[in-house]
This record gives structure tokens, sequence and C-alpha cells, in this order.
């Protein structure tokens, strides 16, 4: 991919994540909750009726593994992982990510790497729990993000 692609990527991830903080600081997490997750999952229905496949799976790992695959296939990331801790939560961590050196240093420290609001966006849409997630982790090489479900009686917008 050429480096001009990595710079845009780095413009794109700091109009994200300054959206984020701006949600965050005006709302609070429900921000995420009531408006960034829904937004995701309409635009996911969107492509959908473009005619790009929609990632699903049997459950919540079988399609992380399934969107991992398509990053990897993508050349967006050399490698990810989306491994589930034993409090019930996951951990999605992406490695030489080939927008983070340029994105994560243009955008900074603070904010949930899109890839990882796109994940916890599957989860709520595809297992109608509520789902949050917390900062990512962001480093010049990547991301880890943790992406918490609620087993609670959720009813999707």
């Amino acid at each position: 991919m050429p480096k001009e692609f990595g710079f845009i990527s780095g413009l794109f991830h700091v109009g994200v994540f300054t959206l984020q903080s701006s949600i965050n600081e005006t709302l609070g997490k429900i921000g995420y909750r009531d408006y960034v997750f829904p937004a995701i999952k309409e635009a996911m229905e969107t492509t959908e009726k473009l005619g790009i496949k929609p990632v699903l799976g049997e459950n919540i790992e079988d399609f992380g593994k399934r969107f991992i695959e398509l990053l990897k296939t993508s050349l967006l990331v050399d490698n990810a992982s989306f491994k589930e801790k034993s409090d019930g939560s996951y951990v999605f961590s992406l490695n030489n990510c080939f927008m983070a050196r340029s994105a994560h240093t243009v955008a900074g420290t603070k904010g949930v790497c899109p890839m990882a609001m796109v994940m916890a966006a599957m989860i709520e849409k595809y297992t109608n729990e509520e789902v949050s997630v917390e900062y990512s982790d962001l480093t010049p090489n990547g991301s880890v993000t943790n992406i918490i479900t609620s087993k609670t009686n959720y009813i999707e917008k």
C-alpha cells in the first residue's frame, strides 16, 4: 500500500478519536451504546445491501475469527487475536497494523480503535447483548481493546 494511505488513515483516526472524545465528554459511555454502535450496525446493514457479505459466525468467537481473517486478507494487519477473559469480557488485539504507526502517532493515544468499535458493534448486533468498550491501548504497532458484554436482557433499538 502506498505511504500516503498511512498518512490519510492517520488523519481519519484523528477525526474518529476527536468525535469519540466529544461524545464521551458530552454523553459519557452511553454515547457508544446509544449513538456510535447503532450507527455502525446501520452501516453494516447498508454494506450488506450493496452485496458485501456480512461477517457471520456460530458464536462471538467464530465471527471474531472471521473478522480477523478479513483484516489479515485485506493486508491491514499481520496478526490479530480475539480472546475471552475469565470474567467473560474479551480482548481484541491488532498486531503490525498497517495504519497504527501513522494513525496512532498523529491521533495520539486516547480513543477506541475503529476496528475494535466494529468488532464491538458486531457482537452487539449478532448476540443482542449490550456491549461497552474501554479506551484502546494504542501503540505504533497496533492496539489492544477490552470489550465488555452484558448478559442482561438487552433489546436492540
